[in-house]
């Protein structure tokens, strides 16, 4: 497969969550400042940071930032930072950063909350994983 049909083939993608998305209800809107995507419904938002430089955001489309918010929070989903992990990972030098991930965990999945509520349930939130391949 060429780059040219694998990058086809990720904007169809991208195409098909947003239309998803918007189908649900969604309004999608990138933000510049911070960079991020906010998702409204009936007068609830909430916006979704994108770590990105300035220039490749202005060449991201607000499908494509959906898509990564996606992609994103199915791997916030599935984290697991267990004590024991913890324990494994940190020793005091490191214990810090650890509570930064565990903070930023808990922030993400409150996102990924207020989404699944936006959506409708988690029914329609597994519709758009299956959209976007994310099963």
């Amino acid at each position: 497969m060429n780059s040219s049909t694998e990058r086809d083939a990720y904007e169809g993608r991208c195409l098909r969550v947003a239309a998803a998305a918007r189908q649900n209800g969604l309004t999608l809107t990138k933000v510049e400042k911070p960079h991020a995507i906010e998702v409204s419904r009936d007068g609830k938002s909430l916006q979704f940071p994108i770590v990105t430089d300035d220039r490749l955001w202005r060449e991201t489309t607000v499908e494509e930032a959906f898509y990564s918010v996606l992609v994103d929070a199915r791997g916030w989903a599935a984290a697991d930072l267990t004590d024991a992990i913890v324990v494994q990972l940190a020793d005091d030098a490191e214990k810090a950063e650890v509570n930064l991930i565990k903070h930023d965990l808990e922030d993400e999945r409150a996102r990924i909350g207020e989404l699944t509520t936006m959506l409708g349930g988690e029914p329609q939130l597994a519709a758009l994983y299956a959209t976007a391949d994310l099963t």
